[in-house]
């Protein structure tokens, strides 16, 4: 982490930037400022809107390396522009210029924020606004915010959210990089790499549920991970169940005798399945109410049901399962969460 004692230099990073471009020119092209005049004229161009852009600047660093850089850009003008009164007039105009293209430039920044903020706090990710703001404002080409939660006595989840420059010079989130571990599991730990950008944007719960091994729906298609199937660069295979696959949800739920009082119930309960997640639900049998825990499984085109001691129950079909179950009441109604 960075020591807030000694803060970014953006002065010295933006010039670092130009630095390289200008070698990458010199490279391709075997030229240097000072033997091409349009090369040296847009060196100036780009040292005095930077000067433009940072002189309010309260940071001492910057305001050192914006000293050294009046120099240079001083004696870069008496170098194209020999005359005096050509020197003032051109000031006057590119002054007027940079501080409209710089208000432009604010702009554009304030709208990249807002449209990357609203974006991963719609995937999940609602306090990082302070975070991306700074990182933004440093002018890397590219960069990662790493979080880590305990989500529970045994399971901690990692996310680190990729970053990087378009074309346009706006950044674009790449995607993000979930890991999953389970402490009494250590070996058994997951990751894998959701890419932003595709037909299927995935959701930090719906990342989690997917690793934790359950299945999520997306556009007419259900996905899971496989845990043994993994391609050249080491990332699990995303299995994909579509529409024609005939894995009918409601009519599996309602395969078995569950106490749902309204099709809103109903709706609710298939929503959540939808996203991954492991569901409480209540099953009458014998008359009783018994507490279970459903999730979606659409590669068998069946639900897993667990117990209330989250043990899986194994039999062949949903009616099977349902008979199998324990005889002991439990809370009454449904209710729909992530098992942490």
């Amino acid at each position: 982490m960075m020591n807030p004692q000694f803060p970014v230099n953006r002065v010295e990073m933006e010039f670092s930037q130009w630095k390289a471009r200008e070698e990458r020119l010199g490279t391709l092209f075997s030229i240097t400022p000072a033997e091409n005049r349009s090369l040296l004229a847009e060196k100036l161009r780009q040292f005095e809107r930077i000067r433009t852009k940072y002189r309010s600047s309260k940071n001492i660093e910057e305001q050192h390396t914006l000293r050294i850089l009046k120099m240079e850009i001083h004696r870069m003008s008496k170098q194209l522009y020999p005359s005096l009164i050509s020197r003032i007039l051109r000031k006057i105009i590119t002054s007027t210029q940079n501080q409209l293209s710089l208000r432009s430039e604010a702009k554009k920044d304030e709208r990249n924020f807002n449209s990357l903020n609203e974006e991963v706090q719609r995937i999940g990710f609602p306090d990082l606004s302070e975070k991306l703001k700074n990182l933004i404002d440093k002018k890397q080409e590219n960069f990662s915010i790493p979080l880590s939660y305990c989500l529970n006595e045994k399971e901690k989840i990692t996310h680190t959210l990729s970053f990087s420059k378009n074309a346009e010079g706006h950044f674009e989130l790449d995607g993000f990089k979930s890991s999953l571990q389970n402490n009494s599991r250590p070996e058994d730990s997951r990751e894998y790499y959701f890419k932003n950008g595709l037909e299927n944007n995935f959701k930090v719960n719906e990342a989690y549920n997917l690793l934790s091994g359950r299945s999520v729906a997306h556009n007419q298609s259900w996905f899971q991970l496989d845990f043994n199937d993994k391609d050249a660069s080491g990332s699990y295979h995303l299995k994909e169940f579509r529409n024609e696959y005939a894995y009918d949800l409601e009519k599996t739920l309602k395969a078995i005798p569950l106490k749902i009082s309204s099709q809103y119930e109903i709706e609710k309960l298939k929503n959540a399945l939808r996203q991954g997640d492991r569901v409480s639900a209540v099953l009458i049998k014998n008359g009783r109410e018994n507490q279970i825990y459903i999730e979606a499984n659409p590669q068998f085109r069946s639900l897993n049901i667990y117990d209330q001691h989250f043990r899986k129950i194994q039999t062949a079909s949903s009616k099977n399962q349902a008979a199998a179950l324990p005889k002991q009441s439990v809370q009454k109604g449904i209710k729909s969460k992530i098992q942490q």
